[in-house]
């Protein structure tokens, strides 16, 4: 009896090891999500109205299981200042217009709209698009998403449910014969220091004893900028006036009264939407000698940056687009005042020391000096 019971335990074991061998592999491959690639990212169209043409986007499933895939398309537009895309399906009608004419969404057409795309598969989805002979001249924006549609047996039971949505956006640039392109799109909207970077207690001491000798007092912020760091994030915000999407690029360059460049940050390109303000991260670091950089601890070398501007300098803003270059400058006086009060009581400690032992300090030389 009881090497029957005992036999029949180890089928038992024999039984769930095979099963775990069956199944465990799946459910593995299916916790390790979903992962999918297009190609291209984004297309980029300067059309003509009753334009019609194909384009192709490659889709490729890096995952271990088959992804079934259903594609569709929305317009988009951006939030004001971050650029963050939002997608809305029907754009809000005006009267004595017709929904095609300013909808790319029904621009495209998708030959291949639902798939099915195994490990390690590449699928070309075709798109016919057909410009409408009354398209609005301008920018018009639409995105082609790719959304796996995934049963409940791809997901862990109890854990959240994140299905990834990939998208390829459309960028139509529409011209119409005799429609010039606005000159100067761009305008800086605000250019300067954070207020919460000022030494506003001393630059409104500088502006009083100012005034003192001067009737004018117009423009006091501007001429007294006093900042204590010098890692500086300024505030650079655009809007772009055109009807199309404009992509300006640049840099900063901060340099000494006399002109003399301490440091420069470029300004990488950026799309800006029609009518839209976008706000640009600027991040000033001066420029460190290399040796400083390479012998130096990261913790020292980063105090030294901090605290390198002192005096008067200027900022030089400069914005290219195409052919035009827009140039910006501001003044600003740079006071690490907590690293000058420290320099200054220790030199004075040092030269207090000095004055007061320094009979002992030259017999201690001295004798230092025989042996």
């Amino acid at each position: 009896m009881k090497g029957y019971l005992g036999k029949k335990i180890w089928w038992s074991f024999i039984g769930i090891f095979l099963l775990m061998l069956i199944f465990f592999p799946f459910l593995a491959k299916a916790e390790k999500g979903i992962k999918l690639l297009v190609s291209p990212e984004m297309f980029e169209l300067e059309v003509k109205r009753g334009e019609e043409f194909f384009e192709k986007i490659k889709i490729h499933n890096k995952s271990e299981v088959p992804v079934p895939i259903e594609v569709s398309i929305t317009n988009f537009g951006a939030q004001e200042e971050t650029g963050t895309i939002t997608f809305f399906e029907e754009p809000i009608l005006r009267e004595g217009e017709e929904d095609i004419s300013y909808n790319p969404r029904k621009w495209i057409e998708i030959e291949n709209p639902n798939f099915i795309l195994d490990p390690s598969e590449t699928e070309e989805v075709r798109l016919k698009i057909n410009i409408p002979e009354n398209a609005e001249p301008g920018g018009k924006y639409a995105v082609v998403l790719f959304k796996p549609r995934l049963s409940s047996y791809y997901f862990k039971e109890g854990q959240p449910r994140a299905i990834p949505v990939i998208g390829v956006l459309f960028l139509f640039s529409v011209e119409v014969e005799g429609l010039e392109r606005l000159e100067g799109p761009l305008t800086v909207v605000e250019f300067n220091i954070p207020e919460n970077l000022h030494l506003k207690r001393l630059e409104n001491f500088v502006a009083n004893i100012a005034g003192l000798f001067t009737e004018v007092r117009a423009a006091e912020e501007e001429m007294f900028s006093i900042v204590e760091t010098s890692h500086l994030p300024f505030t650079l915000r655009i809007k772009n006036n055109d009807i199309f999407h404009i992509k300006p690029e640049g840099k900063l360059l901060i340099s000494t009264n006399n002109g003399k460049i301490v440091g420069e940050t470029k300004i990488q390109k950026t799309t800006i939407l029609p009518g839209k303000i976008r706000k640009f991260p600027v991040e000033f670091k001066p420029n460190l000698p290399e040796k400083f950089e390479r012998y130096l601890p990261a913790a020292i070398s980063n105090f030294i940056s901090k605290n390198l501007l002192f005096g008067k300098y200027q900022a030089h803003l400069f914005l290219t687009i195409e052919n035009d270059i827009i140039e910006k400058n501001i003044e600003f006086w740079a006071f690490p005042w907590k690293t000058t009060l420290s320099t200054v009581f220790i030199s004075l400690l040092l030269l207090f020391v000095l004055i007061k032992y320094r009979k002992r300090i030259k017999s201690a030389v001295k004798v230092l000096v025989r042996k």
